[in-house]
């Protein structure tokens, strides 16, 4: 019978528990190869000695696996603290960054989030530039906007990226105090969602320039917010901007593309959501976009209903119909199929309607919506 080499073992556990390591850090952050290397023979000497000096609690599960905790017990709540402690260091070692992770934990700070860890407070490049104690009470009151700063480039080039941190080193100082007093813990008050998350990602850095940041009102941060995923054209970043600075427009809207090219700047600032929601919806072809806005214009109360129907639908069914159905009935369910009945039981009406004139556009209503796109 082969004799178990303790050593052996010891270096097969180390090597599983520190591929375990770096598995739940890649997850989070993005490695360098060759900082990797050297990290991993630092934590490779770490795992050594926590083993070598514990190898007594080496003990076997039910079905004879061997299990192997730091800790004298086998217990599932310490075993995944101390593998959160050792990705924690992992990572304060990868960025140079140990004294800060101790402070960080001083301070009570969670890094688990969801499904994942949020290693970017430990990033270097980024704490660096703030005063220490600031960067801890920031993390605080706000972390997740630096998790998601962080998350936003991490695929940049090193020269590019350090361009976009000094950037919102400068915002986020600037910016704080709002922040902080529209975040910071209410009595009988909590927050349901991470308000402001993404107000410096990347793509809102590329859309709106520093004097609309430093000008912006909660509002407005409210608004780059929920800008936070889309990329616009120059004109379009241009004239949100122009906008934000001389209107204190905070107004969003889906496809600002889209919604630039048919409204006027006092237009934009009256469009609902649902409106805009609805033309992008049905803006595939030139066609179904001016068919969408023929139905706007005729019977903007109407909006909310329209959207029920599936895009196919709106192509082939004419607009005096889908009014009169719309006008109708409460429910629509394409996918039972249930708009085909309603069509056919409102045609003697759009036939009764279209002879005696019914179906003419309100004007003054159309001069208040988008123009006709011509072809």
């Amino acid at each position: 019978m082969e004799t178990i080499n303790k050593s052996d073992f010891i270096d097969v556990y180390v090597l599983k528990t520190l591929n375990e390591i770096k598995n739940s850090v890649k997850r989070n952050i993005k490695l360098d190869d060759e900082r990797v290397e050297e990290i991993d023979k630092k934590m490779t000497l770490i795992l050594k000695d926590l083993i070598n000096a514990n190898f007594k609690n080496l003990q076997m599960d039910p079905k004879g696996n061997l299990i192997y905790t730091f800790l004298p017990i086998v217990d599932e709540q310490e075993n995944k603290k101390v593998r959160l402690s050792l990705v924690l260091y992992y990572t304060a070692l990868y960025y140079d960054n140990v004294e800060l992770l101790h402070e960080l934990l001083r301070e009570d700070i969670n890094f688990n989030y969801n499904y994942s860890i949020n290693l970017q407070y430990l990033d270097k490049t980024i704490s660096s530039k703030f005063e220490r104690k600031k960067y801890i009470e920031m993390i605080k009151i706000c972390g997740f906007i630096f998790r998601n700063f962080a998350n936003s480039i991490k695929n940049l080039p090193e020269e590019e990226r350090e361009k976009y941190i000094q950037r919102f080193t400068k915002l986020m100082n600037i910016k704080y105090e709002l922040i902080y007093e529209v975040l910071k813990p209410k009595k009988g008050y909590y927050w349901s969602r991470e308000r402001f998350e993404s107000i410096f990602n990347k793509n809102n850095l590329d859309t709106f320039t520093d004097e609309t940041y430093i000008n912006a009102t909660e509002e407005q941060l409210d608004f780059i917010n929920s800008c936070k995923s889309e990329s616009y054209k120059k004109e379009t970043c241009e004239r949100l901007n122009h906008l934000m600075q001389t209107k204190g427009f905070s107004n969003y809207l889906f496809n600002f593309d889209l919604m630039m090219r048919l409204y006027t700047d006092e237009q934009l600032e009256k469009i609902s959501l649902y409106i805009s929601h609805v033309i992008d919806r049905f803006s595939q072809t030139e066609e179904s976009l001016n068919k969408i806005i023929d139905f706007i214009q005729r019977r903007p109360d109407l909006v909310a209903r329209i959207g029920e129907v599936s895009k196919e639908d709106f192509i082939e069914i004419d607009n005096f119909t889908l009014i009169e159905v719309c006008d109708s009935y409460d429910f629509i369910n394409y996918r039972n199929n249930n708009l085909n009945l309603m069509v056919k039981s409102v045609k003697p009406k759009v036939a009764l309607k279209k002879l005696l004139g019914f179906y003419k556009k309100d004007d003054t209503q159309e001069q208040k919506g988008p123009v006709l796109i011509k072809k």
